[in-house]
């Protein structure tokens, strides 16, 4: 599980920063928990008062267990066996499967298409999953990908038993294949957030290889600073934006890092579904804060295949607060964000 190499769950370059919360050595009654998961770190810091008191052994006790419903690197995984039954009848799935799935087709419809769950084949296809390609994919490999990709080719089916929730899904081709990728590491972010609140935590920050969920306030007595990291490969480390976040999420999706050069050709690692062809656009980085880590995941990626006209455009009509970094034809690098996103930046941090 963490070698980033065969875990695509795993945050390939790390897009934001916790900014002046001191990641080792917390304030007094700030502790501090560390580890590995998904192929890449987690950090949890959080005051300890009252019930509120966790450790490293139950965030790792529920992220194992988070991996073994949706980590498709997990041979015996429950999203492994979705993938590798080939039956066409409905099969009953966790009802965390079954959440983030109805999640993903909300935000398949809302991107008519650029965000679709179902893009795995043409993923490993363009050399961005556990095996490198060297060369371009053949028109006809790219054709027998496509042809099991796309949500039309799964029915989901919410049922009740008393009041318990009961999902179900159906493949309407054999070859189907769902990967969470997109929307995982966030919904990892929610679930251990979820477990702070249950344990009565008021004041927390939960960080997955990037993807941060805050509550309350820092060991500074202030909402948590977050920065973005400038979308410039020659200026790795440089903070192109601070956001002051409490009580919110914050997801980054960029290209400028996980890319390949076939033939002296840039291929970037944002496939769009819709084409089969990695996104062809002028976007390098899209940041979202939305309340729920597992959304603004999933809309930060949605938003990169649209490109910056259509992605502002679908960000304006939901509402959400997006930072899209453009760059131009002679490399510099351009600012959209929505109204909502506004309220967000620290213009000068102290």
């Amino acid at each position: 599980m963490l070698n980033p190499k065969r875990n695509r769950f795993v945050s390939i370059f790390v897009l934001i920063a916790v900014i002046g919360v001191g990641a080792c050595s917390p304030e007094p009654g700030y502790q501090s928990i560390q580890g590995a998961t998904m192929g890449t770190y987690y950090r949890v810091q959080y005051k300890s008062e009252g019930e509120c008191v966790s450790s490293q052994a139950e965030v790792d006790m529920l992220l194992l267990a988070f991996n073994q419903s949706l980590s498709t690197y997990i041979e015996d995984s429950e999203i492994t066996k979705f993938n590798n039954d080939l039956g066409l009848d409905f099969a009953p799935v966790s009802h965390r499967f079954g959440s983030v799935l109805e999640a993903a087709t909300t935000v398949w419809d809302q991107s008519d298409g650029a965000f679709d769950v179902t893009v795995g084949p043409l993923v490993n296809l363009w050399g961005f999953g556990p095996t490198d390609a060297d060369d371009f994919p053949s028109s006809a490999a790219q054709a027998a990908a496509f042809t099991s990709v796309g949500m039309q080719n799964l029915a989901l089916q919410r049922t009740y038993e008393g009041a318990t929730e009961v999902f179900s899904v159906r493949k309407n081709v054999p070859g189907l294949y769902l990967d969470f990728s997109a929307l995982a590491k966030g919904l990892g972010v929610d679930e251990v957030a979820q477990s702070l609140v249950a344990l009565g935590c008021d004041d927390f920050m939960v960080d997955i290889g990037g993807e941060v969920r805050t509550q309350g306030l820092s060991a500074k007595a202030r909402p948590w600073r977050i920065g973005i990291e400038a979308p410039d490969a020659t200026r790795r480390g440089i903070i192109q934006r601070v956001l002051q976040l409490s009580n919110q999420s914050v997801a980054t999706s960029g290209d400028y890092r996980n890319f390949r050069v076939v033939d002296g050709v840039r291929v970037d690692h944002v496939v769009d579904p819709r084409s089969g062809k990695p996104a062809d656009n002028s976007v390098v980085s899209v940041t979202v804060v939305h309340e729920q880590a597992m959304w603004a995941d999933a809309y930060a990626t949605a938003l990169m295949v649209l490109g910056a006209d259509a992605g502002i455009q679908m960000a304006e009509k939901l509402g959400l607060a997006v930072l899209v970094i453009t760059k131009t034809s002679d490399d510099r690098f351009v600012e959209r964000y929505t109204p909502g996103m506004k309220q967000f930046f620290l213009e000068f941090p102290e």
